[in-house]
């Protein structure tokens, strides 16, 4: 959540950035940087955008995983034993065995 205090000119981030840079380290935060009063810009603490990076690999794959779902509900797919059959074959026929 952005809150006011998070929301600076940009101007005043160059200005001051090695402060900026110390608070976000600190308070592993975000901030929005504003051109004329408009936003432009977000930084945030590396440790944030790790933190971030990783939730959205997590909804990634849970997107991957409602996808399977309801195409095995939808009877799309295969059985598990002719899936390794098929590719039992098709590394054969790739390899030339």
């Amino acid at each position: 959540m952005i809150r006011t205090e998070d929301i600076h000119s940009l101007t005043d981030f160059r200005n001051h950035s090695a402060a900026h840079l110390d608070r976000l380290a600190e308070n592993g935060g975000v901030e929005v940087l504003t051109v004329n009063g408009q936003a432009r810009a977000v930084v945030m603490a590396p440790a944030t955008f790790d933190y971030m990076q990783k939730k959205i690999a997590w909804i990634e794959h849970l997107e991957k995983l409602d996808e399977g779902y309801a195409d095995a509900l939808a009877g799309r797919g295969k059985p598990v034993k002719q899936a390794f059959e098929d590719i039992r074959e098709r590394i054969k026929t790739e390899l030339k065995l």
